[in-house]
């Protein structure tokens, strides 16, 4: 399995996966030290069922004037120029058959870090939950919100 995952980009950092990405983003630097909210790059996370990453174009409103000889930024300008946008790799999938929604979850005050971690502690972002039926299941059953199958499967 771990040579299968190797094999894909994906490395192991304690039990995390990280994946490598396009580009050598560093979500702690963004939040901690620039004090940027997740919601200004995840604008969909309050919004709708899906977080959402990015364009190129909000990432270069700031970096065209913020490090731009930064070799992560260099890149990022050349997708820009180019056109293109930037394929990064998920870090947190489910299944097909699971509806999730980030806007529900924004909307019942849970924390993004309780399901995606200390993002703020981490260079490249990390798989830190399970994310498991099990795993979801008991969240719901702690804060009293629904648990029964159409919740998430419908």
């Amino acid at each position: 399995m771990v040579a299968i995952l190797a094999a894909i980009g994906w490395s192991k950092t304690g039990s995390a996966f990280t994946p490598e990405q396009p580009i050598d983003f560093s979500h702690r630097d963004h939040i901690r030290s620039d004090r940027l909210e997740c919601a200004l790059c995840h604008s969909g996370a309050g919004r709708s069922a899906v977080a959402g990453l990015p364009p190129v174009e909000r990432c270069m409103g700031c970096h065209r004037f913020v490090l731009p000889a930064n070799p992560g930024v260099t890149m990022l300008r050349r997708e820009w120029e180019a056109g293109k946008t930037i394929r990064w790799v998920k870090v947190n999938t489910l299944p097909r058959f699971v509806r999730f929604n980030h806007q529900a979850h924004a909307l019942a005050q849970v924390e993004c870090r309780t399901c995606h971690g200390d993002v703020a502690a981490m260079n490249r972002i990390a798989r830190v939950a399970p994310l498991t039926m099990g795993w979801c299941v008991q969240c719901h059953r702690d804060r009293h919100a629904p648990d029964d199958c159409l919740t998430c499967h419908y």
